[in-house]
């Protein structure tokens, strides 16, 4: 796996964690596709740097965290898989999830050109949930 892809996909978690979304949208092709499990209010799938810009509302309307912090990249062939934790604490609420993620990247001429996010929503739903 070349380390220009590795660096290439650090920079968008990078960017991420400083919630620096003009860095990201440059970082990404201009047709990038992020999908998200449907289950949690900023899921679906969104499209180039407006797409990541709509994401990021969504996701700090109800959460205040990072969006991912990533512990391992591995090489799978055509895609890179990144391993880590999605922690935050829920706005409405105040409580705090702590879930692992695989992230599964596909690059473009060395851009990342779309990420596809598996991770247990049920924990994050139950944070976000008021138990009214």
């Amino acid at each position: 796996m070349p380390e220009l892809e590795i660096e290439a996909i650090r920079r968008i978690y990078d960017a991420f964690s400083r919630w620096d979304i003009d860095e990201l949208a440059r970082d990404v092709t201009h047709d990038f596709e992020l999908n998200m499990p449907e289950a949690v209010p900023w899921g679906g799938t969104f499209h180039g740097g407006e797409g990541v810009r709509a994401f990021a509302t969504v996701f700090r309307d109800h959460v205040v965290g990072q969006w991912a912090d990533p512990d391992d990249y591995i090489d799978g062939g055509d895609a890179i898989v990144v391993l880590g934790r999605l922690r935050g604490q829920a706005i409405a609420t105040g409580r705090e999830y702590e879930v692992h993620f695989a992230h599964a990247w596909t690059l473009s001429d060395g851009m990342p050109a779309r990420c596809r996010s598996y991770f247990d929503t049920a924990p994050i739903m139950a944070a976000l949930e008021s138990s009214d």
